[in-house]
């Protein structure tokens, strides 16, 4: 485990690599992110996690489609003074599917929803249950461990252990404050599916998570949430609030009184078909998110990455 996970976070030579530069490629129109390095037909790309600098990207990604039949793992790209690297798997010691990593502000620690079994729940009646874990970078002997707080990881088992999506945690962001946002579908939730915020506790535990109230949360289905390290921007999806046809992205700021109305992120970034989930590229108003959007060689099983810059209103409003 130890020489693999260093050969992925020590990489420093370009093997296939593309020059593509994220942070200085303002285009304002969408379009597919680093292609030459994804590779993204006949694949299904998931919103990446950037390092603080930028220069490392972790994303889960399969071989093929639909999603449902291949295998999801966890991989990085790693920029070099070459360009891209190639993605290279990181190793996890079950392959179990991985959904939405994301990187702690200060760089130290790998987020993201893992399905991997648990020792303690080996005789309980659980399908698929995917939970909040974390990976310490820093150190190449490390192993993945579940994020602790009471009712963080709630288990998929029993009679609902295959009822759409319920008690699976996903995409863990973790904020400077060390407050920890994730989405999940709860049955004792405000919806279909929620945004939560879980406040630290000490030691790298969590306190109980709070349901956002309104207008972030809702009676229908809300999530694909991402916040900016500062707290104060939230990146959400909502297919069930007007738009361009699917799913669309929204985007919400904190105010002293509390979140402003998430607003629709327009048709020049939406487009009739499903987005999902963005995150900004650090250092820049510049937004990547999955979409099943068609272009050469995809097909409707297809969900690729695309990236734009946002809008100027918008970039404005952030800075406030």
């Amino acid at each position: 485990m130890k020489t693999a996970l260093i050969a992925i976070l020590g990489v420093t030579s370009a093997v296939g690599v593309a020059s593509i530069d994220v942070a200085q490629d303002a285009a304002k129109e969408p379009r597919l992110f680093l292609p030459e390095v994804l590779d993204p037909v006949g694949r299904i790309t998931l919103t990446p996690g950037f390092g603080p600098d930028g220069r490392s990207i972790y994303f889960a990604q399969t071989e093929c489609t639909p999603i449902w039949e291949c295998p999801q793992r966890l991989k990085r790209i790693v920029r070099t003074t070459y360009g891209w690297t190639d993605p290279a798997e990181v190793p996890l010691p079950q392959d179990a599917r991985v959904d939405y990593p994301s990187v702690t502000p200060d760089g130290q620690f790998l987020l993201f929803s893992w399905s991997a079994s648990r020792p303690e729940y080996a005789d309980r009646d659980i399908y698929e249950n995917f939970d909040l874990w974390r990976l310490d970078l820093t150190d190449g002997d490390a192993l993945p461990e579940p994020l602790e707080g009471p009712d963080l990881n709630r288990v998929r088992e029993g009679t609902v252990k295959k009822l759409r999506f319920v008690n699976n945690e996903t995409a863990p962001i973790l904020t400077q404050a060390g407050d920890l946002y994730f989405w999940s579908e709860r049955l004792d939730g405000m919806g279909d599916r929620d945004i939560y915020r879980a406040r630290p506790a000490g030691d790298g535990a969590f306190q109980q998570p709070e349901l956002l109230s309104a207008p972030i949360n809702s009676s229908g289905r809300d999530d694909g949430s991402w916040v900016s390290p500062d707290g104060k921007t939230m990146l959400i999806t909502y297919s069930d609030r007007g738009g361009c046809g699917g799913s669309d992205l929204f985007i919400a700021f904190r105010k002293d009184t509390g979140w402003t109305t998430p607003a629709n992120l327009g048709c020049g970034i939406n487009s009739p078909y499903d987005e999902y989930a963005a995150a900004l590229v650090p250092g820049t108003e510049r937004l990547v998110f999955p979409s099943n959007r068609p272009f050469d060689g995809s097909t409707r099983d297809t969900l690729a990455l695309w990236t734009v810059e946002l809008p100027d209103d918008l970039i404005r409003e952030r800075a406030r």
